[in-house]
């Protein structure tokens, strides 16, 4: 037990008790306060310790075994510890030293093992930290089972076990440089992991036993251990933890929990899980052992769902293709009573506002009606109507000018989304029009109907290549882009053949290029197509030669992206392309392009390293160290002026100030620059930045911003992560240089898209005041993709004043209306989040349309405001329906009684925990929000997708019994 003194100053002749009266007091009465029963126990055993160590090995056995009963037999409870452990921790050190004291225990002695297996129970609470003698025992002792010694024994074994595992692998490794460690020497720890894990899994303690196994390496041995009982909370824990652990082990553990699911003929969990890891040959696996016709329609909609390209029976491809889609969108909508189309001024709601302070704004009208073009596309996007376009007297398209008469042509293509044959009835007669602009629009158009869905007949390459090499330059654009949305993450090779040569053309022009590359990024993404590549990188490589080239033009912005959505999500597979790109090409386009690479390479994977190089870029203030440098070297230069003419006059006043006459030539500065000026913090990054302090400015101009998009690219995935990187966001508002600010806001839109959370939400409603109008705009943009789907009343309360506010700027009045489009988009019913199945997969089609809009907001002036605004609908490949909508086995719509709520995290709980809270009841179909689950209300059907989302096949349950044949 522990004693407690008192520690007391005391004069001599007082009558308080002295210190050490008061310690043998406590020490006494804590004997008198034993028990009776504690008394004859704890000699007891003291008597067996003295015995144990008897020189007679039959006393020494008759004692051993007493003692290993009392251990076993002893009880604890949460606050004590056993009573036979308690008094014969002070016996430990006596029976260690006689233990290891030749001629005592030899090797022969048959209680040698016996007495390992006491010293090991003891040295679980004596041993001094980092020894592993409890283990080390252990291995000495008999073969008996661990846990008949008790479940805290066997977890302290656990944490050795996982450090000795290290001492013999990791350590002998990094002493003979790579050397490979034998097998044979974990071959003990192996045998006594065998023995622990089926304990540790029929005691539900399944977490333990995965952590155990990853401890060893072995975590694929969880295969042989599980049953029907336990697989679903292992391979939770197993799919939780892949998020945490670093490369290539998060495969590994996917690749188990694969082949779990596999043996327990889990085929729609399976799938999911072949899917994560984007594995065609596991996808293919999975659907050939499927053999019924209902669970090949189910794994072809979970297929569809995350734009999953594979070839499938001609019976599933209808469903593969997601043709259904806009069926079941319209069902949910009628169900919800959303069919009447809306008209901006219905978003816009002036009406509410302040009317001293809302005076309308006759700048630039035209801007006005480009931004209602906008609003109406979005908020009826699916419908296939709304109340601008259809009405034909309005002749809406032709009341926008030049490039908005692309936008509003190419809206078309967004109210007939997922509608390929309804949205090419109506845009035929435009592919005809007189001009140029209508008719780049509509093949534009053409390109979204098909986004994420793909018709039997694959109208849109026809129709679309036979533009890609037109004289008029905007139809080009329309086609090139069209066909980039069209076939996005369907690695077609005919699409191929039209756009690379584009590509490969030095004396095509840059926005055909830019176009073209990006498509090949889009039809190519995730891809890592090695030809695709080269040719990029050789095409940036010559136009880079081109001083005209500037580093924010369409070309240095958008080919890396498409450089880097060929690699999207490949991790390490980016690193060879990546010094390939160091290496070739010089200048910002090279610093964009690494950026981008890198940052794509590890979208979702919240890989740690990545994020903390991201915010090292970030973090570089070149204008500062451009003053520095100037200060420093003017200095220096008065230093040795000084030396050669001392008879000079001291500068007036007394001040260090160099006189102007007297300063150096800037030339001269740049010229003679000390070495050290020129260091940088992030080397990897800058390590080809030029002499030139002033290219330096550029060089984070190119970089900074993309970083920051970046580092919500990679955090995106994992929620922790996610938390981490808008606290770093607020640092960098705080003190970040303007380029870093003004991303900031984009950043944390891509972050919480559609996910309009409060603190989120206030954080960017602070910068839409911003004193530079270029952070205001990216936050107002920020509050838009938040609340992109949802119809947030907040959101919209906020965009309401923020447009009063902002009346007589129209660039601000524009982004406004951009952001409340996005907020009310297919008036509620869509989201704009690349994640889905309950946030474990990303889309990555979905993923690069969200990529082109943010690379494309970090120069809103050059883009969105200007001339290519018609990039915003590349949001297109993003959006899809957040509904639950439930089927039979006929694929006919079924109302069945569903519960929605916040959804709970159980990974590591035992039992069958509640997987939702706070939940409410509805009939299917239903919306679901950001953090929310469904699951069906009554036992009746049996889902037969593995997570409650999207189109789910239901299948009436046999043994379901009706409650009122229960009585």
């Amino acid at each position: 037990g522990v004693l407690f003194s008192f520690e007391m100053t005391v004069r001599e002749g007082d009558g308080v008790e002295k210190k050490g009266d008061v310690k043998a007091k406590k020490v006494e009465d804590k004997e008198d306060a034993t028990s009776p029963e504690d008394r004859a126990l704890k000699e007891k055993l003291e008597l067996l310790v003295e015995r144990a160590m008897d020189p007679d090995a039959g006393v020494q056995k008759i004692a051993l075994e007493t003692i290993r009963s009392e251990l076993r037999s002893a009880t604890a409870s949460m606050t004590s510890v056993p009573k036979p452990l308690k008094f014969l921790r002070v016996h430990y050190p006596s029976l260690k030293e006689f233990f290891l004291s030749s001629g005592k225990m030899e090797e022969g002695n048959p209680n040698r093992e016996f007495m390992a297996d006491v010293l090991s129970v003891l040295a679980m609470t004596m041993a001094e930290e980092g020894t592993r003698e409890s283990l080390k025992f252990k291995l000495m002792g008999t073969k008996e089972a661990p846990h008949l010694w008790g479940h805290e024994y066997v977890r302290s074994l656990c944490g050795e076990i996982g450090q000795e595992f290290i001492a013999r692998t990791v350590e002998p490794m990094e002493n003979t440089e790579g050397g490979m460690a034998d097998e044979s020497d974990t071959a003990d720890l192996s045998a006594l992991v065998d023995e622990i894990v089926p304990f540790l899994i029929s005691n539900n303690a399944e977490s333990e036993a995965c952590d155990l196994l990853m401890d060893v390496e072995a975590v694929n041995k969880m295969i042989y251990f599980v049953d029907e009982n336990n697989y679903e909370r292992v391979c939770l824990y197993l799919l939780s933890c892949s998020s945490f652990v670093p490369e290539p082990e998060d495969k590994e553990m996917l690749n188990v929990a694969y082949e779990i699911y596999l043996k327990m003929n889990k085929l729609p969990q399976a799938m999911r899980v072949a899917m994560r890891l984007c594995d065609p040959l596991l996808v293919k696996q999975t659907w050939d052992l499927s053999a019924g016709l209902i669970e090949r329609e189910q794994l072809a909609l979970d297929l569809g769902r995350q734009n999953f390209t594979f070839d499938v029976e001609p019976d599933f491809e209808e469903i593969l293709s997601n043709t259904k889609l806009t069926e079941y969108y319209h069902v949910l909508a009628k169900d919800l009573e959303v069919l009447e189309p809306k008209h901006p001024d219905d978003i816009y709601k002036s009406h509410l506002l302040d009317t001293r302070m809302a005076v309308p704004s006759n700048a630039d009208s035209a801007k006005q009606t480009l931004a209602s073009t906008f609003v109406s596309a979005f908020v009826n996007l699916g419908f296939a109507t709304d109340k601008l376009l259809a009405d034909e007297k309005l002749r809406w398209i032709y009341r926008n000018k030049d490039h908005g008469m692309m936008s509003a042509a190419a809206s078309i293509g967004m109210l007939h989304l997922w509608d390929v044959d309804g949205g090419l009835c109506r845009l035929d007669k435009h592919t005809y029009a007189s001009e140029d602009y209508v008719r780049a629009g509509a093949l534009f158009a053409v390109g979204i109907v098909s986004a994420g869905v793909k018709s039997e007949y694959d109208p849109a390459l026809p129709l679309l290549s036979e533009h890609v090499e037109s004289q008029s330059p905007e139809i080009r654009v329309g086609a090139i882009a069209g066909l980039g949305i069209a076939y996005a993450g369907t690695c077609r090779e005919d699409v191929l053949s039209h756009l690379m040569p584009i590509v490969a053309d030095s004396n095509a022009p840059a926005d055909a290029v830019s176009f073209a590359a990006l498509s090949l990024g889009l039809v190519f993404v995730g891809s890592a197509n090695e030809d695709i590549s080269a040719t990029l990188v050789q095409m940036m490589f010559e136009r880079n030669q081109d001083s005209t080239t500037p580093y924010d033009s369409l070309v240095a912005r958008l080919v890396p992206l498409a450089l880097g959505l060929l690699f999207l999500g490949k991790e390490e597979v980016a690193d060879a392309i990546s010094e390939t790109v160091r290496a070739m090409i010089e200048g910002p386009l090279g610093a964009t392009c690494t950026v981008i690479l890198e940052s794509c390479a590890y979208a979702g994977s919240g890989n740690v390293l990545k994020i903390q190089k991201l915010l090292a870029i970030c973090g570089e203030h070149p204008d500062l160290k451009h003053d520095e440098d100037l200060e420093t070297d003017g200095k220096e230069k008065q230093g040795d002026e000084n030396e050669v003419e001392s008879n000079q006059a001291p500068p007036p006043n007394g001040s260090d100030e160099v006189p102007p006459e007297q300063a150096p030539a800037n030339d001269a500065v740049d010229e003679e620059m000390p070495v050290d000026a020129m260091e940088v913090t992030n080397d990897d990054q800058l390590e080809s930045s030029p002499e030139d302090p002033k290219r330096r400015i550029e060089f984070a101009a190119a970089q900074q911003g993309i970083a920051t998009i970046g580092l919500a690219l990679v955090a995106m995935g994992e929620e922790l992560g996610s938390e981490m990187v808008l606290r770093a966001f607020d640092h960098l508002l705080q003190y970040g240089d303007p380029i870093v600010r003004r991303a900031v806001p984009l950043a944390i839109g891509m972050l919480s898209i559609s996910n309009p959370r409060i603190t989120v939400m206030d954080s960017l409603s602070k910068l839409t005041h911003d004193s530079d109008p270029e952070v205001s705009q990216a936050a107002i943009l920020g509050i838009g993709l938040i609340g992109a789907g949802t119809n947030n009343s907040r959101a919209a309360l906020l965009l309401r004043q923020l447009s009063s506010s902002y009346s007589q700027e129209a660039a601000h009045l524009f982004v406004v209306r951009i952001a409340q489009g996005l907020l009310h988009a297919g008036k509620g019913l869509v989201t704009f989040d690349p994640f889905h199945s309950d946030r474990f997969l990303l889309n990555l089609p979905a993923l690069s349309g969200l990529l082109v809009v943010m690379i494309a907001a970090l120069d809103m002036k050059g883009t969105i405001l200007k001339k290519t605004h018609f990039l915003l609908f590349y949001l297109a490949l993003a959006v899809k329906p957040r509904m639950v909508y439930c089927v039979d086995e006929n694929l006919e719509p079924l109302a069945v009684t569903v519960r929605v709520g916040t959804a709970v995290d159980t990974v590591g709980q035992a039992g069958r925990p509640k997987t939702i809270t706070g939940f409410q009841t509805h009939t299917s179909p239903v919306l679901l929000g950001a953090k929310e689950r469904a699951e069906l209300a009554t036992d009746e059907y049996i889902p037969l997708s593995a997570v409650f989302e999207g189109v789910v096949i239901l299948r009436k349950n046999p043994s379901y019994v009706p409650p009122e044949s229960t009585k």
